[in-house]
């Protein structure tokens, strides 16, 4: 499976995209939506994981693009966040194929996730 992690802080980054590559995903990053968008345009992704407040492209910003102007307009979106507020929690759209995860949740947590999306990806919608 091919991950995009997009954040801006490249401790988390560099973080969970080990910690992925650890559960044997093909991980690739970006520190921004922009860079995300750009490497959109080459390459194609099983999945997106994303920071939603960022500068220059923020997630929800970077989430309308994919939804709107990519061939990637069905591929899962997980937003993550060191903010777990109502607020941040609305930015998930369409919640058979947008997710919200906290920063501080276990990446078990999100493995968890990830499997289940690949088997409905392999078998097709439930």
């Amino acid at each position: 499976m091919r991950i995009l992690v997009v954040d801006d802080n490249k401790g988390f980054l560099d973080v969970m995209a080990q910690l992925l590559r650890d559960y044997g995903y093909e991980v690739f990053v970006a520190e921004d939506g922009k860079q995300a968008r750009e490497f959109l345009e080459i390459e194609k992704v099983d999945l997106i994981i994303s920071d939603v407040f960022m500068p220059t492209l923020d997630g929800t910003r970077f989430h309308s693009y994919v939804r709107e102007f990519t061939d990637a307009r069905d591929v899962p979106f997980i937003f993550i966040s060191g903010y777990d507020d109502e607020q941040t929690r609305n930015v998930v759209v369409n919640s058979e194929i947008d997710f919200f995860f906290n920063k501080t949740t276990p990446v078990e947590t999100i493995v968890d996730l990830i499997e289940k999306l690949r088997v409905v990806n392999q078998t097709g919608p439930i």
